[in-house]
């Protein structure tokens, strides 16, 4: 599953920010576009999903700080294109995982929780599915949780709004009630 992951994130960044037009005539799966810098390279996205896939199998309490440590020592061992230019900076600046959690800014509006989420939709319950997902998506705005457990589980939480957040609806299911993924201030 992760080499196909990684294998579509290297040819779908050569069409990221891409015009309409080199979409149109570039993307037919024959092969790597060359777009400097990185053709047929992985990005951030895979690099991350591969951080979270070795927190699971480590065994190591799932927490913020223990994904930001994991997030940290991916990047510095191959600190590669691919992240957005301010969080390249930041991983290149900061001292460990607590640091990188310290300074991040929970206002982004990227979907970088969804596209690391990969290796949790293995997990053997929705629950787990759900904790996980929340915890590795809690810095981000609002709607990363509703697109992260979506992209594992095709459930999207409720916000807090009673509204569902996101692009996704909610797929009725067992779990009622309280969502654990709603949003909360603060």
């Amino acid at each position: 599953m992760l080499v196909q992951l990684a294998v579509g994130d290297a040819y779908g960044a050569t069409f990221e920010y891409a015009p309409a037009s080199f979409v149109a005539a570039g993307n037919t799966l024959a092969d790597y576009s060359c777009i400097p810098p990185r053709p047929g390279r992985y990005t951030d996205d895979t690099q991350m999903t591969i951080a979270i896939a070795e927190a699971l199998i480590s065994g190591e309490p799932w927490t913020p700080e223990n994904l930001a440590d994991r997030f940290f020592n991916a990047f510095h061992r191959d600190p590669r294109a691919g992240y957005a230019t301010r969080f390249h900076a930041l991983l290149r600046e900061v001292r460990d995982g607590q640091d990188l959690l310290a300074r991040l800014r929970p206002n982004s509006d990227k979907s970088g929780a969804a596209m690391r989420a990969g290796p949790i939709g293995l997990l053997p319950t929705v629950a787990d599915v759900l904790h996980h997902t929340e915890v590795q998506a809690r810095r981000g705005p609002p709607r990363w949780p509703c697109t992260t457990a979506t992209t594992t589980t095709g459930r999207c939480p409720r916000s807090r709004r009673g509204s569902t957040t996101g692009w996704a609806r909610p797929v009725a299911g067992p779990s009622r009630g309280r969502d654990p993924l709603a949003h909360k201030a603060g």
